[in-house]
């Protein structure tokens, strides 16, 4: 199977963790017969720097063209003042292509990997064993609703919009999953106050369970108990299914128990055309740039969920996820994994390069 995919390395560690990440994918695809075929794009302030444009009309074409997008990463803290804030990657680029792409589901799985337990804020007791999959609603919610603020300087509002259609399509993408997995859903909602994100979140995704996926273990959860169980109790949850601005919270709040954004990949999907978008979960750290010292495996992940998604083979995903966690477990680091007392015995730090090069050796 050949798929053509665009590389957006954008700004600061964006480039290193893209050209590591680049041939573990070719590699993989040798190994279980598929083909690639990459084109480099332009985003953020590495476009800007050619075309005075954090989201070129090329890059546009080059995304409609593709079958999904390896994303990098955008921003430089230090240049927005030298902007608009509308003209800003984040806002010229990252929503945009979300809305035009159709990405509405979010895939961020947050994996405690087995002898990192003692990177996590949590007691290995807690720690161990958490395996989390957080689906987040991405183009709709609070963030995409009618914002207003009172000229008088009174009040202001923000409009939380949900249409029924929208909340079954990304349910429906969390009852398959969790039927192909076997694994429990979790819906999460305010629905003992909210009437819109809340009461009608819980009917609409307890009236599709009831018509379609009986066979699928659901449960729910109000967002505010769920906020204390994923601190004293994460191992408890599987698949986790939110609206958009809970998803964005508690995801955030759930990368800590990992230990590091350096191990955090994330998707996004649009479920009707297969359109894909690939990127790790942490941002630009311009501060270690060009140092060798970023952490590749959240990008290397992100690249098991390519495999995963748009080529659609299981084999080749967990291929690569099972030599991070070789690789993790023969006591490789980069330094964002080594504790504050230094390396223990038996672990070899490494840096952006070297941790690439184990993991595409394991493999």
């Amino acid at each position: 199977m050949k798929k053509k995919i665009l590389c957006l390395a954008g700004d600061g560690i964006g480039p290193e963790i893209m050209n590591v990440t680049t041939p573990i994918v070719e590699k993989v695809c040798a190994k279980f017969g598929h083909e690639v075929e990459f084109t480099d794009g332009l985003i953020g302030y590495a476009a800007y720097d050619k075309y005075e444009d954090t989201m070129p009309e090329k890059t546009w074409e080059q995304i409609r063209d593709c079958e999904g997008v390896l994303f990098g990463a955008v921003g430089l803290p230090d240049r927005d003042a030298q902007l608009k804030p509308e003209m800003r990657p984040e806002k010229r680029a990252l929503l945009p292509m979300r809305k035009e792409m159709g990405l509405s589901i979010n895939i961020r799985p947050i994996r405690v990997y087995e002898g990192l337990e003692e990177l996590s804020p949590l007691r290995e007791h807690l720690a161990k064993g958490v395996n989390l999959t957080f689906l987040r609603e991405l183009n709709s919610g609070i963030y995409f609703g009618k914002h207003h603020t009172d000229p008088g300087g009174a009040f202001a509002s923000d409009e939380c919009y949900y249409a029924k259609e929208e909340i079954e399509r990304i349910a429906s993408f969390g009852f398959e999953l969790a039927r192909q997995t076997g694994q429990v859903l979790t819906s999460i909602d305010k629905a003992n106050v909210l009437d819109s994100i809340g009461a009608f979140w819980r009917s609409t995704v307890s009236s599709l369970h009831e018509k379609s996926y009986s066979d699928v273990e659901l449960q729910h959860c109000l967002v505010d108990a769920f906020n204390l169980y994923l601190f004293t109790k994460p191992s408890a949850y599987q698949i986790v299914l939110t609206g958009n601005m809970f998803g964005d919270i508690l995801s955030d709040g759930a990368a800590g128990l990992a230990g590091s954004l350096g191990l955090l990949p994330s998707a996004s999907i649009n479920p009707e055309t297969g359109f894909c978008l690939y990127e790790p979960s942490g941002g630009s750290a311009p501060d270690i740039a060009g140092e060798d010292k970023a952490n590749p495996i959240a990008m290397i992940l992100s690249a098991a969920l390519l495999f995963r998604h748009t080529y659609k083979d299981e084999a080749a995903a967990c291929a690569i996820e099972a030599a991070v966690q070789s690789v993790l477990g023969s006591g490789v680091r980069t330094g964002d994994l080594v504790m504050g007392s230094g390396p223990q015995e038996g672990q070899e730090i490494v840096g952006t390069t070297g941790m690439a090069e184990a993991i595409l050796k394991c493999l």
